[in-house]
């Protein structure tokens, strides 16, 4: 009796529940991560600019990562982006189907920026003795954009899935709210980018 009811009562649930709860869920994600990244920013302003014992930059031995494979990266990160909002754009007008092509486009852009971002990473080695803060900053901002890109992609890969199973018909709100991680990757990846260009 009680199962028979329970099934009856989950048939009832507001249509518009789920979409306001994933929405809230991801709101609440970028919120926090985005409170993380302005406090790692924050303390390398800090430390950039209280420096009392020359301890932020060693200047004969620290250098800047490269600036064309980063903007590389930022570059194919923006198509990712554009991509990305083409299909959903589409795929939210279209009750969940949208040009699988902009899909796939926008998840072989965050799959090659990861990768790219993790070469960047890796090839990034300070050799000062003792370790600087601007080492310790640049590493932490570089990693951490290779944890968001790996995040999207597998988010991305996921929402591919669905889409070719034709299981997003009804939840077009799930490629609005994986477009809300996508786009606030682009956006964070890309300052914390040009903030490691300028706080040398």
């Amino acid at each position: 009796m009680s199962t028979s009811l329970e099934h009856t009562h989950a048939h009832e649930v507001d249509p518009h529940f789920p979409a306001a709860r994933a929405r809230a869920g991801v709101l609440m994600l970028i919120l926090s991560d985005a409170l993380s990244v302005i406090a790692v920013l924050a303390a390398g302003g800090y430390l950039h600019a209280l420096n009392t014992e020359n301890q932020y930059l060693a200047a004969d031995k620290d250098f800047a990562p490269a600036f064309l494979p980063g903007l590389l990266v930022g570059i194919v990160l923006v198509l990712s982006g554009l991509s990305y909002y083409w299909w959903e754009r589409k795929a939210r007008a279209n009750g969940g189907s949208g040009p699988l092509l902009a899909l796939i486009l926008a998840n072989v852009f965050m799959i090659a920026i990861t990768v790219g971002q993790v070469w960047i990473a890796r090839t990034l080695i300070y050799n000062a003795i003792p370790y600087q803060a601007y080492d310790s900053l640049v590493t932490l901002l570089t990693w951490n954009s290779a944890v968001h890109f790996l995040l999207a992609a597998i988010i991305g890969l996921l929402t591919l899935g669905r889409a070719l199973r034709g299981r997003l018909a009804g939840r077009e709100y799930i490629a609005e709210v994986v477009g809300y991680w996508w786009y606030y990757t682009v956006v964070a990846s890309l300052l914390m980018w040009l903030y490691a260009m300028v706080i040398r």
